[in-house]
């Protein structure tokens, strides 16, 4: 993903694990694989942020996951009357070469339960295969499972919208594949990125 970085920004890092408090919330770095090539962030606000990516060209494993991240203090999912993020992204039109998504990432159970809602995908596939399809805000999603990974893949890309996590997760509890009693340990909204 390619963000041209403002001269003025209000705070900017190549650190792979880089993080800014903003708000309440955490601009977030997170080149986490060791493989990743070279990444800079930069923010305005937990708000207004972007990232410039460079990563091996054909790769298909995530290297990075630059984000904004809100921590929670194990709340039950039972608990959640809303939980919900607004956004308006993009990433280069046309690149050649480009595998990389937006998604929401949601952290259950201290790291045990992922459960992630992709809106603008670029060539990625989620890992497991599919377990069925959830309309969720008049959204249609397929839904994909490998083991306690979960993802709801929209069926067509979005650059702005709304991402419902607290109606997913119920989807998830009217299923049987989680608990309300499950605890939330983080929520994100960011990029994984595979190549550039």
């Amino acid at each position: 993903a390619l963000a041209a970085i403002p001269a003025n920004a209000k705070w900017k890092s190549s650190a792979p694990l880089a993080a800014w408090n903003n708000g309440g919330f955490i601009v977030y770095n997170n080149e986490w694989n060791n493989s990743a090539g070279p990444q800079t962030i930069w923010a305005d606000s937990y708000q207004h942020w972007g990232v410039e990516s460079t990563q091996q060209a054909g790769n298909t494993a995530v290297e990075t996951y630059p984000c904004v991240q809100k921590n929670y203090n194990n709340v039950q999912v039972s608990s959640l009357r809303l939980l919900r993020n607004g956004f308006t992204e993009s990433m280069p039109a046309n690149a050649k070469g480009l595998d990389a998504e937006a998604a929401d990432d949601v952290w259950l159970n201290n790291y045990n339960i992922e459960v992630m809602i992709w809106v603008d995908n670029h060539g990625q596939r989620p890992a497991g295969s599919v377990i069925g399809h959830a309309t969720i805000f008049g959204q249609h999603f397929a839904v994909w499972r490998a083991g306690t990974y979960y993802a709801f893949v929209l069926g067509h890309n979005e650059t702005t919208g709304m991402t419902h996590s607290q109606a997913s997760l119920k989807w998830l509890v009217s299923h049987g594949y989680i608990k309300v009693s499950n605890t939330l340990t983080h929520v994100n909204l960011g990029r994984e990125i595979a190549s550039t």
